[in-house]
């Protein structure tokens, strides 16, 4: 089942493809590390997603986001989840599990459920899971400069996730299960895995397979729910592959507006 979303404000003109790669390949590569000004927010808005206000993080759009102290560095600009893309998601999200958990007792001891966001990057997509389900957000984030710029912006924000900097087996191995309706948002960074051929899961750094791997096992046997985003140009069945013997519950494509292969998906499952 797909479910599509309103589509971001258009662009005129449209950028063109090799306008979008090339300040892609600047953001990777020179500005990696290197926060952005209003111009380079308002730039990645228009070449990334069509327009400046498109791009939007925490409900803030990069026209506003220097004047409200927002810090993205080059590679969060172009590796994060805007709010166009994260909202619908979360939005999904909670009415399968309404629809799966309407009346069941809360958990022994009182805990309720969790969002753990694996590699948060911008802290965005933990940020509307946690706020759309009304779970707790658990988040960690190795890359010290990608760690810093978040927890200032989150900080900024008022948002209580609980970020840390560590590897996720670790925050992992602080989360032991409290609910079947605990949830993982797995976005792994795609380094070689984005190939000619398409995005490939199981090479993702560290691959999508080993991260549910980790999940599963620390969860003792209880289900969870896991939302992992990939582009539209999956390679060798990798999606299917890494979640061989999971129930897949939904997908949610918003509207393209990127060159085909950089549009996002976002894949929702059952792990049993």
């Amino acid at each position: 089942m797909t479910t599509s979303t309103t589509a971001p404000a258009a662009a005129t003109p449209a950028p063109t493809h090799a306008a979008y790669f090339a300040f892609r390949d600047r953001l990777l590569g020179e500005l990696r590390t290197t926060p952005l000004g209003d111009a380079e927010l308002r730039d990645a808005g228009r070449l990334i997603y069509g327009a400046p206000e498109n791009l939007s993080l925490y409900g803030i759009p990069a026209p506003r986001m220097a004047a409200a102290g927002i810090r993205l560095l080059g590679r969060t600009t172009i590796e994060c989840c805007i709010d166009a893309y994260t909202a619908p998601v979360a939005d999904a999200l909670a009415e399968i599990q309404a629809a799966h958990h309407t009346g069941e007792p809360e958990p022994p001891g009182g805990e309720p459920p969790f969002v753990a966001d694996l590699f948060c990057g911008s802290g965005n997509f933990g940020h509307h899971l946690g706020r759309r389900l009304g779970f707790p957000v658990h988040a960690s984030e190795l890359d010290p400069d990608v760690h810093d710029a978040t927890r200032r912006n989150l900080d900024l924000i008022g948002s209580d996730i609980r970020l840390s900097q560590l590897d996720y087996r670790d925050l992992l191995g602080k989360l032991p299960p409290r609910s079947p309706r605990d949830t993982y948002a797995v976005e792994p960074p795609w380094g070689p895995a984005f190939t000619p051929a398409g995005l490939d899961l199981t090479r993702t750094s560290p691959p999508v397979p080993e991260v549910l791997g980790h999940i599963r096992a620390s969860r003792a046997g209880m289900p969870c729910y896991v939302a992992v985003k990939t582009n539209d140009q999956l390679a060798h069945d990798s999606l299917d592959r890494s979640f061989a013997g999971s129930v897949h519950l939904r997908t949610v494509t918003p509207p393209p507006t990127l060159p085909r292969g950089a549009n996002m998906d976002f894949h929702l499952y059952r792990l049993d």
